[in-house]
């Protein structure tokens, strides 16, 4: 009789514990596929920001030191390239340029990316170049290289993904650097 009661007991408690370990099971699940997105998110990120690195290294050479440079700008698949703007931004504003040049200067040159979408956000990172460099968008500073497959890109407007080659087209009775920043055609 004992053990009938123990069975019984035994049967009736099982629904209840299969329910608990599925519910334990599931929340396992969730908190595992958010630690994944979170994951990807942080990969992204990452991604997106060694890009803009690399293409501020290049930037301030050629600004700088007037070395050509070749560069492969293409950022993270992560996100939708519609919702991405990219600009190189003068600053004069001593605070946020303390902020993110670790320096007082009165005027600064941040490469700035922002995304729109979802969770957007914003990258900036300072680039150590006059603030008087000019990146001209007409082929009166530029030689015109369209046939040979190029456009000429004003950085102070706009970055669009692509291969670029960077030239010094400074003149030499110029203080004032001149960057021709050639995208290729796709």
């Amino acid at each position: 009789m004992l053990e009938k009661t123990l069975n019984q007991k035994g049967q009736e408690e099982a629904p209840f514990e299969l329910l608990v370990a599925v519910i334990i099971m599931g929340f396992v699940i969730f908190i595992g596929l958010q630690a994944m997105v979170k994951l990807n998110e942080e990969r992204c990120y990452n991604e997106t920001d060694a890009s803009l690195e690399g293409l501020k290294k290049s930037v301030q050479i050629i600004a700088n030191q007037g070395i050509p440079q070749s560069v492969s700008f293409h950022l993270a698949t992560c996100y939708n390239p519609e919702e991405e703007k990219i600009w190189l931004k003068e600053y004069n504003d001593p605070n946020l340029c303390a902020d993110y040049c670790g320096a007082q200067k009165n005027l600064c040159i941040l490469l700035q990316y922002f995304y729109s979408g979802e969770n957007s956000f914003a990258i900036r990172k300072c680039v150590e170049i006059s603030p008087d460099t000019v990146f001209p968008s007409a082929a009166a500073r530029c030689p015109n290289r369209e046939e040979e497959g190029y456009e000429l890109i004003d950085f102070k407007e706009a970055i669009p993904r692509g291969n670029y080659q960077l030239r010094s087209r400074t003149d030499p009775t110029s203080i004032f650097p001149t960057v021709c920043a050639y995208r290729q055609k796709e």
